[in-house]
């Protein structure tokens, strides 16, 4: 299943401007945008894929949602 998510819930603030800006809307910031990002190190975000390919979901089941963090 692809999945691209441009919503406040799962979709990445990249996902949300992309559309908006597809569309010819305005980009939205929410909050005082300064929010800031943090940072996974390479290492830990190839396990985290290593793990989901070890694990693979069963035929017919929903859609898993992977978060990474160290």
């Amino acid at each position: 299943v692809n999945r691209f998510d441009y919503d406040g819930d799962y979709g990445t603030v990249l996902n949300r401007f992309l559309i908006q800006a597809a569309i010819g809307y305005p980009l939205t910031v929410h909050g005082t945008g300064g929010q800031t990002r943090a940072f996974i190190h390479i290492q830990d975000s190839v396990r985290c894929i290593e793990i989901a390919l070890e694990n693979p979901p069963a035929r017919g089941s929903k859609v898993e949602i992977f978060n990474q963090m160290t």
